[in-house]
């Protein structure tokens, strides 16, 4: 794993929720989520309702952004990519936890209980305790 996606690793991991940007009628439309689960290659998995107003905007434009910052550790992370609608029982199942209960009360069986996944095509870090205002970016090559 390259040094740009082993901090961004464990940034993720020192964050519980990010800033996710979609697209709407070309402007950014942007919202808090709940990180689910991050994969080795980056894939960040999130869960959402099927009438919620993202999943329009992924349909039309499936261009996104994840920002985020730790103020405790004085760096932030920029991610930019595709979002991936999954609605199929197997994708739920693997994402599904018993905190969203609350919000899909018919559990994973819920017909809202829908799952987000982010694919990564540019990785931006940046560390401001070293004092640099640009970010250590890199490329994601597709599918990895």
């Amino acid at each position: 794993m390259s040094d740009v996606k082993t901090k961004i690793m464990e940034f993720l991991g020192s964050v519980k929720t990010v800033s996710v940007a979609t697209c709407l009628n070309n402007r950014p439309s942007c919202r808090i989520m709940e990180i689910q689960k991050v994969e080795d290659n980056l894939k960040i998995w999130f869960v959402s309702h099927k009438s919620s107003p993202k999943e329009e905007q992924i349909h039309q434009n499936s261009n996104a952004c994840i920002v985020s910052f730790n103020s405790e550790i004085s760096t932030d992370i920029r991610l930019y990519g595709t979002f991936e609608i999954y609605d199929d029982m197997e994708t739920k199942k693997s994402i599904w936890k018993d905190e969203l209960a609350p919000y899909f009360e018919g559990g994973v069986n819920d017909p809202e209980f829908n799952v987000l996944k982010f694919v990564p095509e540019r990785l931006e870090f940046r560390d401001m305790n070293k004092g640099s205002l640009l970010p250590e970016v890199e490329i994601c090559k597709k599918g990895v």
